[in-house]
């Protein structure tokens, strides 16, 4: 884990709303699922650091970028930002996804900007089938990256406008088998039903969360989530710090009806 001052290499918007961030900032190792702190503004206001999906290293090893989305008063800053600035990072922090072992199928699950941990484990894979959930048409712009990649692309969308029309948890279940491991990251929700799906058919499924996080590394317990746990085990062993113990968890291990 680095804490440094890196400067913005280009900060573009790619889809409506949607903005790639490269970064100067070149850590040892990333794991894919992996994320940041970064610290928007240099004032009090917004007081608290911003955690942001590591969406992959730049070619020659010349950086990172995040790929956010604009929705609250953090990324809005963000969004201001241009080329030269400079930022403060935290990272890379989490544990990352685990590799599927040998022969298995792997199936990719997200909704929305749950896409941004899925990048850089299709990229370090070299294969998998990703499949992708969004409202509309318009949402589905931020996965042209992927189709770069060596992997099939399933879409589903609400409105019917790309893709299948519906949730990306029907497509789901249509290509999950046993010797299949799912990956998946997006709304609660969502994952609570990739769990079921994934758990109906005995593929062993983990998750990334999405929370809101004050530290990052497990001291503010801001993003304590409740697990499934024995009787006989320790009463704090119930919560885990989704920077620290995850951001990825085994679904099997989650308490959905408590997240």
């Amino acid at each position: 884990m680095q804490n440094s001052e890196v400067k913005i290499i280009h900060n573009k918007e790619v889809a409506p709303g949607y903005f790639l961030l490269g970064l100067s900032w070149t850590p040892k190792r990333v794991r894919p699922g992996q994320f940041v702190m970064l610290r928007v503004s240099d004032g009090l206001d917004p007081l608290l650091r911003r955690p942001f999906g590591i969406y992959r290293v730049m070619p020659g090893q010349r950086g990172v970028e995040l790929l956010y989305q604009v929705v609250g008063k953090g990324t809005r800053i963000l969004a201001a930002k241009r080329p030269g600035e400079s930022l403060g990072v935290l990272g890379p922090l989490g544990n990352g996804f685990p590799k599927p072992g040998k022969g298995k199928k792997i199936i990719m699950a997200a909704g929305g900007m749950g896409i941004v941990p899925l990048y850089p484990l299709i990229n370090e894979l070299k294969d998998g089938l990703l499949l992708f959930g969004a409202r509309g048409k318009a949402g589905t712009k931020v996965i042209k990256d992927f189709k770069k990649l060596k992997c099939r692309i399933r879409i589903a969308t609400e409105d019917g406008s790309a893709g299948q029309a519906g949730l990306v948890t029907d497509l789901l279940r249509e290509e999950v088998t046993p010797d299949a491991v799912v990956y998946a990251c997006g709304p609660p929700g969502m994952l609570k039903a990739v769990s079921v799906i994934a758990e109906q058919a005995d593929a062993p499924c983990w998750v990334s969360l999405e929370r809101s996080m004050a530290c990052g590394i497990g001291v503010c317990l801001g993003c304590a989530v409740k697990t499934r746990t024995h009787e006989e085990e320790a009463e704090n062993r119930l919560y885990k710090m989704v920077c620290s113990d995850g951001p990825v968890f085994s679904s099997g291990d989650m308490d959905w009806d408590a997240i």
